[in-house]
């Protein structure tokens, strides 16, 4: 393979996979903390809502 002879092309593929896999990885995390906000929220505004007197 003539592309993977080249040294230069080799490291900045790595690169650009290993930084790719970085901001994936990330962006999964911050997915799964916003859906953790969110389902806290509802419990919280559950909790409140049960809490309030009759009629109030």
């Amino acid at each position: 393979m003539v592309l993977a002879s080249s040294a230069a092309f080799s490291k900045t593929f790595g690169l650009i996979v290993t930084f790719g896999g970085i901001g994936v990885i990330v962006n999964i995390i911050i997915v799964y903390i916003a859906v953790q906000i969110r389902g806290e929220r509802r419990e919280n505004q559950e909790y409140l809502a049960s809490r309030k007197p009759p009629g109030a």
